[in-house]
């Protein structure tokens, strides 16, 4: 598939995510968009935010059809946004902790001499380093599962995408 046609599929297909989606097709849609986002970042801060908004959903999309070429459930694009956001929730956690830590902040030193004190639990940090390590253990995987080789069969997701030429 061409640049320019992976580019009008993940558009026509925007919303779509049943069927199954070629390995060009996704690298070229991912390319365009680190491209698009790019260049409406460089030209105002807020029109490369438009930019990821209008291109997140067909991305997600494509990425889910990708995963089903390969033979997947698109659950596994679900864990990976599912452990950004932990990662998000467990700096969230540990912000909060250490603020309320740091409210106790008084005559130049902590109260117990130590920068976390007792408001932040070993859990708070723990979770913030797992969440971190889960993130990135999902992320190897998708991207393994992403480069792999489509199913020349039909698969439960519907049979291949017709071969195109350029």
């Amino acid at each position: 598939m061409s640049f320019v046609a992976a580019i009008q599929s993940g558009f026509r297909n925007y919303a779509k995510f049943r069927g199954r989606a070629t390995r060009s097709e996704y690298w070229w849609f991912f390319l365009f968009t680190v491209l698009a986002q790019s260049v409406a970042s460089s030209i105002d801060e807020n029109f490369g935010n438009i930019v990821g908004l209008a291109v997140f959903l067909p991305g997600l999309a494509v990425h889910v059809r990708r995963m089903h070429d390969t033979g997947r459930s698109g659950w596994w694009v679900g864990a990976l946004y599912g452990s950004i956001a932990a990662v998000i929730v467990a700096v969230v956690v540990l912000i909060i902790d250490a603020a309320i830590d740091f409210s106790e902040f008084s005559n130049g030193t902590f109260a117990n001499d130590d920068f976390f004190g007792e408001n932040v639990s070993g859990g708070s940090i723990a979770f913030v380093g797992l969440a971190g390590l889960v993130t990135l253990a999902m992320l190897v995987v998708n991207i393994v599962f992403l480069c792999q080789r489509s199913n020349e069969s039909e698969n439960r997701f519907g049979p291949p995408p017709p071969p195109r030429t350029l």
